[in-house]
């Protein structure tokens, strides 16, 4: 007896069912993404998408321009220093605006001016410094708005994907069809987890970024501060 059930786990049908568990759970690895995608249906995907790429665009853009060398150079704050030290202001100017960076572009308002006096080139520095800041802290807020809007849209495809789940089974007969209300399911909790998946990343981006730039500002602060203090002490 024992002997028959050993070989009837053995049968071609078992080795079949086996063969097409395999299948599935390769099937279902594969194709998981389009399975993301279809669930989505044909509003929500394209809108992901289209979300997606301007969040990766603007996490970019901002850890590019939110940078040590875009703000505040070392290489060009040590040219520069030994220039003013020596007094050649005129070359101290060349550095600073040919300086592809925050520190130089303040600082060569501020020279242009210094010939006037201290205080119209300190005026000029301090309009320069708020015009650099608010465009960094500009760009800087549309990546808090894909955080903010990420998690919206997927709450949005929840509720659809809940009222065509609920109205499939106010319409029918009978007991509902389980694909047709699989379907808005699906969209419903596909919809959620894409959004989040976006917007926590992104939070946490911004976060960094608005950490990163307050350290910096200090930074450019202190080097400005440090230039008009040797010119009043002329």
């Amino acid at each position: 007896m024992k002997h028959r059930i050993e070989k009837n786990n053995h049968t071609p049908y078992n080795h079949a069912m086996n063969s097409l568990i395999l299948f599935a759970r390769v099937d279902t690895e594969v194709s998981w993404l389009y399975y993301y995608a279809t669930a989505c249906g044909p509003y929500f995907g394209p809108l992901f998408v289209l979300i997606s790429i301007v969040f990766v665009t603007l996490a970019i853009m901002n850890w590019l321009a939110i940078s040590r060398s875009a703000i505040v150079p070392p290489e060009m704050i040590e040219q520069f220093q030994k220039k003013m030290a020596s007094k050649e202001y005129q070359e101290a100017y060349e550095i600073a605006k040919n300086s592809d960076s925050t520190l130089g572009r303040i600082l060569a308002v501020g020279l242009v001016k210094m010939s006037d006096n201290v205080s119209a080139a300190e005026q000029a520095m301090n309009d320069a410094a708020e015009e650099e800041v608010l465009a960094l802290e500009h760009r800087l807020s549309y990546l808090g708005t894909i955080a903010s809007i990420s998690p919206m849209v997927g709450l949005l495809g929840t509720v659809m994907g809940m009222i065509k789940a609920f109205s499939v089974i106010a319409k029918s007969g009978g007991p509902p069809q389980a694909s047709v209300l699989a379907e808005g399911i699906s969209l419903a909790l596909v919809t959620t987890l894409i959004g989040l998946m976006i917007a926590i990343p992104a939070l946490v981006l911004f976060e960094i970024f608005k950490n990163r730039l307050a350290r910096f500002m200090l930074e450019l602060s202190l080097q400005t501060e440090n230039v008009l203090k040797q010119f009043k002490q002329k």
